[in-house]
């Protein structure tokens, strides 16, 4: 599966065009928008981590002599590559958007000034995306969880069998069984690594996907708490413009009679 859009989302012009200028300009929104780039490359990482484990399982598939188990584990490994896939394909979208937001919002700032950062979440309508990969991770996640539980049963019933084959022989020369099941052996658990490592990935990842929502979220009240700065000053200088003069009653005693 080869990785897509390889440049990392800090790395690219426009967004640290924008992180620049709310720097220069600070704010509420630039805070939270930095951690929500930096949430979405701390995905980016663990996404490319979780590649490279599909790498190590298909080379640990080889080891595997058991057909059933063979055929379990190379679906699991089927499943988690199109999960991974679609999370990498949903990845490049949403840092097109972010992107694309980017440019927007510098278009802004440029034609408006600091009044275009105060509304800064308008131009980065993520979220859905952002759940859409939380979902695929979660799918990775019970899918290592399924493969190594298949793993693990697979393993201690081969040792059942052999400690069953194992106690026959030493009743037959008049020798107690032996009763203490074997732990795991080192095929199992290489076979069952790369799945506890992409399952710690995944988990990972996820957080970082939690983290860039809540991010985006605090974004959205920031920009809804602080008003634009030209209606400010609009509305303060409606407060502060004096009230038309009221025509004074002419008295009785200044009237000119005709």
């Amino acid at each position: 599966m080869k990785r897509r859009n390889k440049q990392l989302l800090a790395e690219n012009e426009y967004v640290k065009e924008l992180l620049a200028v709310l720097k220069e300009n600070p704010s509420p929104s630039g805070r939270d928008f930095a951690e929500m780039v930096a949430h979405v490359g701390e995905l980016e990482n663990r996404l490319a981590e979780a590649v490279e484990e599909l790498r190590t399982m298909r080379q640990e598939l080889l080891q595997v002599q058991n057909r059933s188990l063979k055929a379990v584990l190379q679906r699991s490994c089927k499943a988690l590559e199109q999960n991974i896939s679609n999370m990498s394909r949903k990845l490049s979208e949403l840092k097109k958007l972010i992107v694309g937001g980017c440019k927007e919002a510098l278009a802004a700032f440029k034609k408006h000034g600091t009044d275009a950062l105060d509304g800064l979440s308008r131009f980065f309508h993520i979220k859905p995306l952002l759940e859409g990969i939380k979902k695929a991770a979660d799918a990775s996640i019970r899918i290592d969880d399924n493969a190594v539980s298949k793993i693990q049963n697979f393993a201690t019933e081969y040792h059942q069998a052999g400690r069953h084959l194992k106690n026959m022989g030493r009743t037959l020369i008049g020798k107690e069984p032996v009763q203490e099941p074997k732990a795991p052996g080192r095929l199992s658990k290489a076979i069952a690594a790369p799945y506890k490592v992409n399952r710690a990935c995944m988990t990972a990842a996820k957080r970082n996907i939690e983290k860039a929502i809540g991010s985006l979220g605090c974004l959205q009240e920031s920009s809804e708490r602080r008003p634009s700065v030209l209606k400010a000053m609009q509305e303060n200088s409606e407060k502060v413009q004096p009230a038309a003069k009221k025509e004074a009653p002419v008295k009785a005693a200044d009237r000119v009679e005709l």
